[in-house]
């Protein structure tokens, strides 16, 4: 684990302290991410600056999470090691026994009675116990069928489906920009593999021949249900996860359906929200300066525009034929209406 992330511990702890719980404090994290960074933005293109390819920011998250279970499995391991060490507590079991006892016919030696012989002292003992070990059986979870011709059903979270839908071999969402699709596909399937033509107003999606099948396997094919910018869409392979296809919209409305034909999806449960990372840059900014100026506002300090011209008033204060140059700046002295 790196050692400087332990710098921000006073922060977090506060943040920590305010909400309470765990979970509003990671939803503080993932807000911050939404408001002032691009984690959540989908690349348009491979010259685009801002963002991640689809699904590689989710990943991040996943292997993050996994990488720091391990570390608190070794760090439990150890300090169980520590106190084993030190007496603080017993030893794990070896082996989990059933002790079968005989009916209490036989009786014992007494203390002073006299053994003349190796073979009366064994006949003067009591019978040994009997120790059988106890085989605990584990419980056999059903194992999912191998994957064969077709692909398996997907097994989404929300997110893979939000205002859209789970089908038998994908799943898709969608914002007023984009339309993501996820295809999950065998652990050795590779990019190489894949054939995937995006086009205008058509999607075609196979396994070349030769990687699970003989023949090429067609996972989509079919007409889009509105047109989408063919040259900013693009696709990943996710490993763990599956294909990821990002189609960017022609015109910023909601689909009912990917392919037409398809059941369509009911109008009434999409979410019209418009999140931020949707919105064009200026329009972020715009955002973001509404936010500041209302915290500012909040906490009574300047908004934005009130910052501006005190800055030009203390630029204007000192300057050439200003009757106020060579005083300190002062703006109680000021009637400054914004």
């Amino acid at each position: 684990m790196d050692p400087s992330v332990e710098m921000y511990d006073s922060a977090l702890l506060g943040i920590l302290q305010h909400v309470g719980e765990i979970k509003p404090f990671i939803e503080v994290v993932f807000s911050f991410l939404l408001r002032r960074t691009d984690f959540f933005r989908i690349m348009k293109d491979k010259e685009s600056k801002m963002g991640f390819p689809p699904g590689v920011a989710k990943q991040l998250v996943m292997d993050t999470v996994t990488r720091y279970e391990q570390i608190a499995k070794s760090l439990m391991e150890r300090s169980y090691e520590t106190k084993m060490a030190t007496g603080e507590v017993p030893p794990r079991a070896v082996e989990t026994v059933e002790v079968e006892t005989e009916d209490n016919n036989t009786k014992s030696t007494p203390s002073n009675a006299k053994t003349t012989s190796s073979d009366s002292t064994t006949q003067d003992l009591p019978e040994q116990k009997t120790i059988k070990p106890e085989v605990k059986q584990e419980k056999t979870e059903p194992k999912s069928a191998p994957y064969e011709s077709g692909l398996p059903k997907v097994t989404s979270q929300k997110s893979d489906c939000y205002n859209g839908a789970v089908r038998d071999n994908y799943s898709w969402s969608q914002t007023f920009t984009d339309v993501d699709i996820t295809i999950p596909v065998p652990k050795q399937v590779k990019a190489k593999d894949v054939q995937i033509d995006i086009g205008r107003k058509h999607l075609k999606v196979s396994l070349k021949p030769g990687v699970v099948q003989k023949e090429a396997e067609v996972l989509i094919d079919g007409d889009l249900t509105y047109d989408i910018r063919r040259e900013e869409s693009m696709w990943s392979l996710v490993p763990g996860v599956g294909l990821q296809i990002n189609l960017e919209k022609n015109l910023e409305k909601m689909w009912l359906s990917v392919i037409e034909g398809e059941e369509e999806i009911q109008r009434d449960n999409i979410d019209p929200t418009r999140h931020l990372h949707e919105m064009d840059e200026d329009a972020q900014a715009g955002w973001r300066q509404a936010m500041f100026d209302f915290e500012q506002k909040k906490a009574g300090k300047p908004t934005s525009k009130e910052l501006e011209t005190h800055n030009v008033l203390e630029k204007a204060w000192d300057a050439e034929g200003s009757p106020f140059k060579g005083t300190p700046f002062d703006p109680a002295k000021l009637n400054i209406s914004t």
